[in-house]
């Protein structure tokens, strides 16, 4: 049986757009400036790249230790509000910026996560973050800060089950594209006859 490769487009794009913005600061302000801004994005790498390493890390562990029926059965389509909850409290202790938690989000979707759990997950790491809160009250003050958590408090939950009720039936499409899997496979399971 043959497999057709989807090719990735993505680091295609985003070279083109590295070498547009070098061209771009060329330009504007010779080799001078488009060294600068090549030396600050490098700079930037290899002070979160210890951190990039550890994320991808762990979404690898957690995607081989933890089975896929846990999974399934605790933040999979079927798990309701439980595994919204448990997708809102995890994205509100899981420290670090997007290239921390993204790794971890995409290791749920293809350990069986639903995608009410995932959009939960996401949600409430940028609504509810506990690491993000010191910040915030230290910058906005303790008034303003409990204010905004106060009117946020209800949105990730709320977005989960929307999200679940609206494309929860076509996670394991979802799952199957990105995967570059052709065969569109059922969330039921197969009995075979004999």
């Amino acid at each position: 049986m043959n497999k057709k490769t989807k090719i990735d487009f993505t680091p295609i794009i985003l070279l083109f757009i590295v070498l547009a913005l070098a061209l771009l600061a060329w330009y504007k302000g010779g080799i001078e400036l488009a060294f600068a801004g090549l030396k600050s994005g490098s700079t930037l790498l290899l002070h979160e790249l210890p951190l990039l390493i550890a994320a991808f890390l762990t979404a690898g562990l957690l995607q081989t230790l933890v089975k896929k029926e846990t999974v399934e059965r605790w933040l999979g389509t079927e798990s309701g509000w439980r595994g919204i909850a448990l997708a809102c409290i995890g994205g509100a202790l899981i420290p670090g910026g997007p290239y921390v938690y993204y790794p971890i989000v995409g290791a749920m979707l293809y350990s069986g996560a639903g995608m009410g759990v995932l959009v939960a997950f996401v949600t409430a790491k940028g609504l509810w973050s506990i690491s993000r809160l010191p910040v915030e009250i230290a910058l906005l003050g303790a008034r303003v800060t409990i204010i905004r958590f106060v009117i946020t408090f209800l949105i990730p939950p709320l977005l989960g089950f929307v999200a679940e009720a609206l494309f929860g039936r076509r996670i394991t499409q979802i799952r199957n594209a990105l995967s570059g899997t052709e065969e569109q496979k059922s969330d039921k399971p197969v009995h075979h006859t004999k």
